[in-house]
């Protein structure tokens, strides 16, 4: 699970970008102690807590709210309810054979954000060259194929492709620590 600097970090790209990280831990704080006076377990509500932040991120995907806080008490009382439905029904064992496939929730945020800096570093490329690295990189051609159909030198054609690596290698890079691409 994530911590509360990573859930309010998160949030504060995604959800409210006007939102600080104080602005998310206050919230994550508030909703607590919501739950804790409402007779819940402070661990409960902690788990609860970073639920909601994880189901606001996935909400504000879509359309941003009117109100962050009244959306977060609304999600942290289904939370609950969930919650409360989960400990009535009958708990069958886990199979450790067979682990979950599915990501992290924080990977495929993570993800998306990679996703959206690689897209914004091959806009701010000249056309030539995200034409010429769309053509090789994505598009799978050779070099003499992409050389015949652009009128240019097989030699421009290489320094165009790596130039493009370059480029990315710097976006994402600065976007988060991530070790270099492979080339």
């Amino acid at each position: 699970m994530k911590d509360e600097a990573t859930c309010a970090r998160d949030s504060n790209r995604s959800a409210a970008p006007g939102w600080s990280d104080a602005d998310w831990t206050a919230l994550r704080t508030t909703i607590i102690a919501y739950l804790v006076k409402r007779g819940q377990g402070y661990h409960l509500a902690e788990d609860i807590a970073q639920e909601t932040c994880v189901r606001i991120l996935r909400y504000c995907e879509g359309q941003p709210p009117a109100s962050l806080y009244a959306l977060a008490f609304r999600i942290a009382l289904n939370c609950l309810v969930d919650a409360a439905r989960k400990e009535k029904a009958p708990v069958a064992e886990l199979d450790d054979a067979q682990p979950c496939e599915a990501p992290l929730q924080d990977s495929v945020v993570h993800g998306r954000d990679r996703i959206r800096h690689f897209q914004d570093a091959l806009d701010a490329m000249p056309e030539l060259r995200r034409s010429v690295f769309i053509k090789r990189r994505i598009e799978d051609k050779s070099h003499s194929q992409i050389s015949a159909e652009l009128g240019i030198s097989v030699a421009s054609v290489e320094k165009h492709v790596s130039r493009g690596l370059q480029d990315l290698r710097k976006v994402l890079t600065r976007s988060d620590d991530v070790p270099d691409l492979p080339k």
